[in-house]
């Protein structure tokens, strides 16, 4: 881990766990689905070759394994575009969580508890 992800890593309110979620999302022009590389309880990296634009409002369905969908809103908080930066191997948009009814609050909450057994993602997606 480099020093601006380790600064990175100490800065974030929840950690990042590695996963392979399959995400439906929309936005007013955009209706896709994809993966998710990461997830928190504060938000998604969705992979993407086109990343979203900033400050999107992003509707989403997180289909976790072995449980119900998961519906919530969330808002483009960061970009990595493969065009333009060559570092990464994946492209996609961090989406911040701001809506997620109380009992898919619970849900998620418990996904992630059954991956603290493997370590948070400090990867940086």
């Amino acid at each position: 881990m480099t020093d601006d992800e380790e600064v990175d890593a100490r800065r974030r309110e929840h950690p990042r766990f590695a996963v392979e979620v399959w995400v439906d999302f929309s936005t007013l022009d955009v209706q896709m689905s994809s993966h998710v590389l990461n997830l928190s309880q504060g938000g998604v990296f969705i992979q993407s070759d086109r990343p979203l634009p900033l400050d999107a409002e992003v509707n989403l369905v997180l289909w976790l394994p072995g449980g119900r969908p998961i519906h919530g809103r969330g808002r483009v908080v960061w970009n990595y575009d493969l065009r333009e930066d060559a570092p990464r191997r994946e492209g996609g948009s961090g989406i911040q969580f701001v809506d997620i009814s109380p009992a898919d609050r619970a849900l998620l909450e418990d996904y992630l508890r059954s991956l603290t057994r493997s370590e948070p993602d400090d990867r940086g997606h």
